[in-house]
């Protein structure tokens, strides 16, 4: 896989090499793009990486080695390399590639990260691109129970217990890293779900708590 050398990739997502837009709204879309909750990272097919916003680069980091976490990246971490291979081949080879790929993968420490892939064709660069939108499952989950927390009313340790949940870990899990009992989890899980249905929106979480 080749790589650039150039530090720059990193820097703030600008569509302005690819849409024609003024300089004010270019600005505006950038920043906007740079703060996203999810990772923005285009792929060319040499394995360059064209653009990455803040989150990507973050995301990026974390998929290498811990002995390499703090260096540089010069190129697409293997494991997300490992999704783009195929497409870019079905895409050289004219084969019609499927939109909207998802999969799950893990990072360096074990974290869940979700991987949506999406072909793109700009003309500012003469070679197939990818745009890879990289969700870390663990910061979404903290960020779904923060805002249950909020629409409910639920106390901190139900959002805490609730994240938790979130991320599908067991009662047992639960107890043991927040030094409570298992029946103590069992009661915040039951508050929190008899709190949803209050406003009407408990059944999608019901398995939650069996």
């Amino acid at each position: 896989m080749n790589s650039s050398s150039n530090s720059s990739y990193f820097g703030p997502f600008d569509p302005a090499e690819s849409f024609d837009h003024g300089a004010t709204i270019n600005s505006l879309l950038a920043t906007a793009l740079d703060h996203l909750v999810d990772g923005l990272l285009i792929v060319s097919a040499s394995g360059r990486i064209l653009k990455a916003n803040t989150m990507a680069v973050h995301v990026c980091h974390g998929l290498v080695s811990s002995n390499h976490a703090s260096c540089e990246l010069s190129q697409v971490p293997k494991a997300l390399w490992t999704l783009c291979q195929p497409i870019f081949k079905n895409m050289t080879s004219g084969i019609e590639t499927h939109l909207g790929l998802e999969m799950d993968i893990v990072d360096a420490q074990q974290q869940p990260i979700r991987v949506r892939i999406q072909p793109l064709n700009l003309k500012a660069y003469q070679e197939h691109c990818l745009m890879l939108i990289l969700e870390d499952r663990q910061q979404a989950h903290r960020r779904r129970a923060v805002a249950d927390g909020k629409r409910y009313g639920l106390t901190p340790r139900e959002v805490k217990v609730w994240e938790l949940r979130l991320q599908n870990q067991s009662y047992e899990a639960i107890a043991s890293k927040l030094y409570i009992t298992e029946n103590t989890v069992k009661k915040h899980v039951k508050s929190i779900l008899a709190k949803r249905r209050v406003v009407g929106d408990g059944g999608e979480y019901g398995a939650i708590a069996s």
